[in-house]
This record gives C-alpha cells, sequence and structure tokens, in this order.
C-alpha cells in the first residue's frame, strides 16, 4: 500500500488515542478510556475531523515531499527503459581511460571525417561542443595537439590517460578550460560542461586498446548525450616512427527529462591518427 495512504489513515486515530491517555493508563484503566472516548464524541466532528482533512490534505498535496522525508530522495543513477538518466549521482568503476606507457608526452593528432549519417544537426552541434570544427562532412580534417600524463589512480608503470583539458584548449582555442587530472569525467570550457556519465575501457594489449564512454554535454540551453567510441593500436610509420591510429564514432541521442533515448539520432564516424612532434 502507498507510504501516503497509511500515514493518512493511521494519524488521526493515533492523535484519537493520544488524547484518551491510551498509551499511559493501564490495563486496568480500560473503563477511564472508554469514558474518555465517549466525552470526546462530541468534538470529533469539530476538531478531530477538520484534523483528518487538514492531514489528508497536506498528504495528497505533497505526497513526494512527505515520502523523501521519511525514505530520502531518491536516486536517479539508473537505466530507465534502457536509456540512461545522465542526470543521475554517477559514480563510474573505471577511474579514467588508460594508455600505454609509452605514450606519456605531447602528440600531434590528425582526425579525418569518413562517415556522417542521420541528424545532421545534432551530429554537426555535438561535433562542435567537442571541439571540432565548423563544417562537419565526410573529408573534414582536422589538425590539433593532445598530450599523455600520469594519473594518480593508476600505479607507475600501469599507464597514462589523456589530458583532456589540453586537447580541449588546442581545439577550441578557449582560454577558459578547467579540467584536473584528479577529476577527469568534467570538463568545462566557456559555458560548455562536458561529463562522463558511463564507461567502459578496453586496456591496453598486444590487439590494441579503446574505450566506451557515455557523455553528458551541456551549453547552458541544451543538455545533449554523446556515445563515443575509440579503438586504437600501435603501430610505425614508412619512416619507422612510433605512431598511434585509431577509429572514432561518435553517437548522439535524444535527450527526455534528463533520459538520454534508445536509438541514435546521428552517427559520425572517423580515423585518427597520433604522431610524436618533430
Amino acid at each position: 500500500m502507498n507510504l501516503s495512504i497509511i500515514i493518512c489513515l493511521c494519524l488521526p486515530w493515533i492523535q484519537i488515542a493520544w488524547r484518551c491517555d491510551a498509551f499511559t493508563l493501564k490495563h486496568s484503566d480500560s473503563y477511564n478510556i472508554i469514558k474518555r472516548l465517549h466525552d470526546l464524541t462530541s468534538e470529533l466532528g469539530h476538531i478531530d475531523r477538520r484534523s483528518f482533512f487538514f492531514t489528508s490534505g497536506l498528504i495528497v498535496a505533497f505526497p513526494p515531499t512527505i515520502a523523501s522525508a521519511i525514505s530520502g530522495p531518491p536516486s536517479r543513477d539508473v537505466e530507465v527503459g534502457g536509456g540512461f538518466d545522465l542526470l543521475g549521482d554517477t559514480r563510474l568503476k573505471q577511474k579514467d581511460v588508460l594508455y600505454p606507457t609509452s605514450m606519456e608526452g605531447p602528440w600531434i593528432c590528425k582526425r579525418v571525417v569518413t562517415q556522417v549519417d542521420g541528424d545532421s544537426f545534432q551530429a554537426e552541434s555535438v561535433h562542435r561542443l567537442l571541439g571540432g570544427t565548423k563544417g562537419l562532412q565526410p573529408k573534414l580534417s582536422e589538425t590539433y595537439q593532445t598530450r599523455f600524463l600520469p594519473s594518480p589512480f593508476f600505479p607507475s608503470g600501469d599507464g597514462v590517460v589523456n589530458d583532456r583539458g589540453f586537447e580541449i584548449a588546442s581545439r577550441t582555442k578557449s582560454a577558459n578550460v578547467s579540467w584536473s587530472v584528479e577529476s577527469p569525467d568534467s570538463t568545462k570550457y566557456d559555458k560548455v560542461s562536458i561529463v562522463v556519465v558511463q564507461r567502459k575501457v578496453e586496456n591496453p594489449s598486444d590487439i590494441g586498446f579503446g574505450f566506451d564512454e557515455l557523455l553528458r554535454v551541456d551549453d547552458g540551453i541544451v543538455t545533449r548525450a554523446a556515445q563515443i567510441k575509440r579503438r586504437y593500436r600501435r603501430g610505425f610509420d614508412e619512416n619507422g616512427n612510433r605512431i598511434v591510429e585509431g577509429l572514432e564514432i561518435i553517437k548522439t541521442y535524444r535527450v527526455l527529462d534528463g533520459v538520454s533515448g534508445t536509438l541514435p539520432t546521428s552517427t559520425t564516424k572517423s580515423t585518427i591518427r597520433l604522431l610524436r612532434p618533430s
């Protein structure tokens, strides 16, 4: 039974029992209890009836408030109907994306868009908010700086993580970027907020490495959901220099009341090539 209904039914009777001293009188005083109930009969129509309807009105008008006061605020950290609640109090099990230790330091990233499907407006909007250049379409190329550094979440030698703030600053040319290696899931620049709300990681191995992250992207007006999948492999270029090549897929999802949909509204595919600065 609904908790609000139980409270509504019980409070008036507790009131009556209290006024009859039923909680303090002994069993032998049952006659006094009956007498006090009889004395209250004339008052019920004036006082307790009003109390009853007043209490009922409060419970009907504010059931979420009463329920929250008793059981605490409800958690939003759940998957809803197959979609994901972007506003939940998410605590990611994997602290960050791990890259090979050999990637520590600066790199030059060359990105080329190979395919754009679906809602071009959604694809372009997320592409720009994540730092991409204007005019999203196949063959769009972009070159920017990135770097990798040790993380306090992983033992020395296990790997390094991407400096997301440095990369966003390089792509957007913004001087107002906020990010730290101790709180890697939140990146802010200007009026834009990018928060990782879900993450799966493939740790470095001989066959490659990568990640799958769901992002909440907020520009101060609209909240968007974007899923980024990347997979890398290490190799050498024609001159024998170490390079890292990757594939990236970005999908956008419609957001309703803070919950992302299950079907993508757009898909953008790109190739990524990382080279050491000359």
